[in-house]
């Protein structure tokens, strides 16, 4: 059998090589948490690209790989684990869009987090997203990052999000818009908000329980009463209500009162909720009182991945 594993450095152990950090100790060097075990072929890779392979990927690889590790005890050989999206980010410049989108979605592990199905849907979405940032919005740049399961894009420019992509005379982005949302309806959730000139668009993974980083949520304890709660979600378009699957009963009134909070709080927006009864006599009375109101369907996969 022959082994073309090498352990590799993570920050470089002399001045002068890859990724070399002078705040790192000759001992962390050479310890256990600066190594990573790679092929010959890759190991050459990340030293020869490392702008794209930065000592934060490497050890998120590390810690993804060893987690891949753990699950993987007492199971069958052939069993799926799901992949992890892993934390990254970087700030794609205008003209190099198609590549950098490209190479971090790959790098982040998204194929393997999300399944073919829904990568591909998320995948032409951010294009299409990086495209009207520079071209519609006249952006210079644009960040793109990955955070406990979430995909932010954001970029400086005027407002321009769903509704008026959907508006626009190109059809690109707006076909993109349509087919993410009929493949991924359930999984994964859109969200878009502007504030501060800020272009802040975030797809999050909904199959796994990944609500608690939406950047456009609110989640019902025993009613919103504080104009604090609102206040986070200032600058979203769609408003994502949360309602706790616990034993307490979300009915009528409670959903009387929220629907005065909302208009009240947060008006002009469309409201998406989540988790609430599918009784169609509550559903219609919360239609009555908010006329942008949808409510989303129950977490589920289509691409033979797994909810966890």
């Amino acid at each position: 059998m022959t082994n073309i594993g090498v352990g590799a450095h993570i920050t470089a152990a002399a001045k002068g090589g890859p990724r070399y950090d002078d705040n790192v100790s000759p001992e962390e060097r050479a310890a256990y948490g600066n190594g990573i075990w790679l092929c010959a072929n890759h190991a050459k890779l990340i030293d020869d690209n490392e702008d794209r392979y930065t000592a934060s990927l490497l050890r998120a690889w590390k810690r993804n790989a060893e987690r891949n590790a753990r699950v993987r005890v007492g199971r069958p050989a052939d069993s799926r684990v799901p992949g992890l999206l892993l934390d990254h980010m970087v700030v794609i410049p205008k003209g190099d869009e198609n590549r950098a989108l490209a190479h971090f979605l790959d790098d982040v592990g998204a194929l393997e987090a999300w399944g073919p199905v829904v990568f591909e849907a998320t995948r032409f979405l951010a294009y299409e997203t990086a495209l009207n940032a520079f071209e519609h919005g006249r952006a210079e740049s644009l960040a793109v990052r990955t955070q406990k399961g979430c995909l932010y894009l954001s970029y400086e420019a005027s407002e321009f999000g769903p509704s008026a992509l959907e508006k626009a005379k190109g059809n690109g982005g707006a076909a993109a818009l349509r087919a993410f949302k009929e493949q991924c309806d359930g999984i994964m959730e859109l969200t878009y908000r502007h504030r501060d000139g800020v272009n802040e668009w975030t797809v999050v993974d909904l199959s796994r329980g990944l609500n608690d980083n939406h950047p456009c949520a609110l989640r019902l304890g025993r009613g919103i009463a504080q104009g604090g709660d609102f206040a986070r979600v200032e600058g979203c378009a769609e408003v994502h209500i949360y309602v706790p699957d616990t034993d307490r009963i979300f009915s009528f009134s409670d959903a009387g009162k929220l629907a005065r909070q909302l208009v009240s709080w947060l008006p002009d927006r469309s409201y998406v909720f989540h988790g609430v009864s599918k009784d169609l006599h509550l559903r219609a009375f919360i239609a009555e009182r908010l006329s942008r109101v949808r409510f989303a369907p129950s977490r589920q996969r289509t691409d033979g991945g797994e909810a966890l």
